[in-house]
């Protein structure tokens, strides 16, 4: 199936236009729409204070938060027309809890793309990605925030260890990867450790008229940096991966490879799980 609906979560911040100009690129090459998907969490009021606060009053925050929103579209399709973006492109606006209102409303597209968020005065991000990959069933491309648009250079990286998350963003990933001209399928083990042989993912890709090459490196300061000095170097359009190998409060605790690419990610990635 060919890449024809993209999503964005857009908020208006710097983050979710870092998306919006890659889904923008993506769009141009692919023929695809792009659709601005914005959730606004719920005004929390318990009953004892909501007995103390006028209904005019509440009016007026119910209004406050419409003309927030209208001014988030508004800018959503200013954006759009800076970007050369030549449709009118789609708007859906909804309340609830963030992560989990992105993560279901991605179920309606190709594929979803979120800026990077990261956590600010010790305050916990309020748009968690790892936590849509979870939760969506849908591919995710998670967008950095100082990324710059550029013509794409047809070159992916995908990071593959033979995991169940590794196979899913290879098979999710497959209508991006047929269009490029390089691929790079990085394996990342321990030093002085031969990579496992029987399975063929070369072959695989050859059979989807891929032509893929295999990058064995030695592990050099942890999974993620080894991932993201190869991209560093290479300059990748994207990189592809599988999202939390190990389980997620495990990851959360001691933390783990994907917790890692997404806070320290120079190049855009495409997670699944």
């Amino acid at each position: 199936m060919a890449i024809k609906d993209l999503a964005v979560a857009y908020n208006g911040t710097a983050n979710s236009n870092a998306a919006l100009r890659l889904a923008v690129r993506m769009a141009a090459k692919y023929g695809a729409s792009i659709t601005g998907l914005h959730v606004n969490p719920p005004l929390h009021l318990d009953n004892q204070t909501r007995q103390w606060i006028p209904d005019s009053i509440l009016e007026t925050l119910q209004k406050a938060e419409q003309d927030s929103v209208s001014g988030i579209e508004a800018q959503f399709r200013k954006e759009l027309v800076d970007l050369g973006y030549t449709s009118k492109g789609d708007w859906i606006a909804e309340q609830g809890e963030p992560n989990r209102v992105l993560a279901k409303g991605s179920r309606y597209f190709d594929i979803l793309l979120v800026g990077q968020f990261t956590a600010s005065n010790g305050v916990k991000a309020e748009i968690r990605p790892e936590d849509i990959v979870l939760l969506s069933g849908k591919p995710v491309i998670v967008v950095p925030k100082k990324y710059e648009d550029r013509p794409f250079n047809e070159f992916a990286v995908v990071a593959w260890d033979g995991s169940r998350p590794a196979a899913r963003a290879l098979t999710d990933a497959m209508q991006i990867l047929e269009t490029k001209s390089r691929i790079d399928i990085v394996t990342v083990v321990p030093k002085d450790t031969p990579p496992d042989g029987g399975h063929d993912i070369l072959r695989h890709l050859r059979r989807h008229g891929i032509d893929a090459r295999q990058v064995v490196l030695p592990d050099n300061g942890g999974i993620a940096n080894t991932i993201l000095t190869h991209c560093a170097s290479t300059n990748p359009d994207i990189l592809v991966m599988g999202a939390y190998s190990r389980t997620r409060i495990r990851e959360d605790i001691f933390g783990g490879t994907t917790r890692d690419v997404l806070e320290n990610l120079t190049v855009p990635v495409l997670m699944a799980h």
